[in-house]
């Protein structure tokens, strides 16, 4: 008798377990979407000033971080080249050949588009600005 009383009460656990609605868990909420666009075509700069001419090559991503932004210098884009083709041909061999001089024309370039924007929209639009080629020649 005790034996078929376990039986009926593990039978009534499995039932019961079978029937209990199953609890999905939430999704992780959504960060922030980036997107990147990439600056089509690279840019070739002669930069270094008079004597010998020296070649730099430059694969440029922007990074943004709604559609809005995304929207807005996809429309500037002529701008956004305009001002990064001076800075990049206004730099020193030192600048160009080091990579701590990469790093803060990188960041200078960042700096002179949100600027940029910051004049045309009236905020600055883009999160960073990438190199993802950096090619230069002396």
């Amino acid at each position: 008798m005790i034996k078929l009383f376990k039986q009926g009460i593990m039978a009534t656990l499995i039932a019961l377990l079978a029937i209990a609605p199953v609890r999905a868990e939430d999704p992780p909420p959504a960060g922030p979407s980036v997107t990147y666009t990439e600056m089509r075509p690279a840019f070739v700069v002669n930069y270094g000033g008079p004597g010998r001419l020296k070649y730099l090559k430059a694969d440029i991503t922007l990074v943004t971080s709604s559609s809005d932004a995304t929207e807005a210098a996809e429309h500037h884009m002529p701008l956004i080249r305009n001002t990064l083709v001076t800075l990049l041909s206004s730099q020193t061999d030192e600048a160009v050949t080091t990579p701590v001089g990469q790093e803060q024309m990188r960041q200078d370039a960042t700096q002179a588009v949100k600027e940029l924007f910051q004049q045309e929209v009236g905020h600055p639009v883009i999160d960073d600005l990438l190199f993802l080629n950096f090619i230069y020649q002396k």
